[in-house]
């Protein structure tokens, strides 16, 4: 499940199963409080996806407007949350991992940041802002949580009538799961071919495993996979609407299968302006 795209050496990568509700956010927040360093560099080196690839996409479904007020969740060392401010939004942004909210800081911007648990439904109503907000944003957090349910039921409540909730994850069936990356040589007219596949013999079900997003992580972190269905239908409970949804991919100069399949999806949920859960 990678989030950059860089080999991985299989001696670095369990796909470990386990049984559904035995990981919970304890044990998320542990593997991120110790990888936080090691992300922020991975970040601000430019070893993932986040500028090239995952943020133009966010962007493009934000449609972001000077002024508005904005709820970002599970933001990593909070380069898109001060990205948001210097676009002139209001940013409240949140992560699950204390660690990673002090680089967070660390780091300056005028952004409200705050420890939050998204899978904690009352937690998550403790950042309730008077006249709400405009637009929630989650980047590539959603295949990191125990459950996806609790945040859309409580963004639900934060965002004003008629306001957005853009969420970006790993592709469900393109980069999730027992996905293999497969390159096939051969030769021809045009001198050496590689061919790059993917191949997987499971998608349908949930599950949960443990891999890599970029290589040379200092341990493995659990993914929470989920087939389309279960990642979109907890939000239409709860109200929400699909409105948007892009399928971003790399460059064809950089060689690799996710220059032809998205690695990545972005999808834009709307709170219809008369809506509540159960009749969006």
């Amino acid at each position: 499940m990678l989030d950059a795209p860089t080999a991985v050496d299989p001696a670095r990568v369990t796909l470990v199963g386990v049984a559904d509700g035995e990981v919970g956010s304890d044990q998320v927040r542990a593997v991120w409080d110790d990888l936080a360093e090691f992300w922020d560099e991975a970040m601000r080196s430019g070893r993932t996806w986040q500028e090239r690839l995952i943020a133009p996409a966010v962007e493009s479904l934000l449609s972001l407007r000077p002024g508005e007020a904005v709820l970002e969740l599970s933001c990593g060392n909070g380069a898109f949350a001060r990205q948001m401010t210097s676009a002139g939004a209001r940013v409240v942004a949140s992560d699950l991992s204390p660690r990673m909210i002090e680089l967070a800081r660390e780091h300056g911007g005028d952004v409200d940041y705050r420890v939050i648990d998204a899978t904690d439904v009352s937690a998550m109503l403790d950042l309730a802002q008077p006249d709400g907000y405009d637009a929630a944003v989650s980047n590539m957090a959603v295949m990191d949580m125990p459950a996806v349910a609790p945040m859309a039921e409580a963004v639900h409540t934060l965002v004003r009538p008629g306001g957005r909730f853009v969420v970006s994850l790993l592709h469900p069936a393109f980069n999730s799961g027992d996905v293999t990356r497969v390159v096939e040589e051969s030769d021809d007219h045009r001198g050496v071919v590689r061919t790059h596949s993917l191949r997987r013999s499971t998608y349908i079900r949930s599950s949960t495993h443990q891999g890599v997003a970029v290589e040379g992580q200092p341990r493995v972190q659990w993914y929470f996979h989920r087939p389309l269905q279960d990642l979109v239908n907890p939000f239409f409970s709860h109200g929400w609407v699909l409105d948007g949804l892009l399928e971003p991919v790399l460059d064809e100069a950089e060689e690799g299968v996710f220059a032809h399949l998205p690695g990545v999806i972005v999808l834009r949920f709307r709170r219809l302006a008369d809506s509540s859960p159960g009749t969006g």
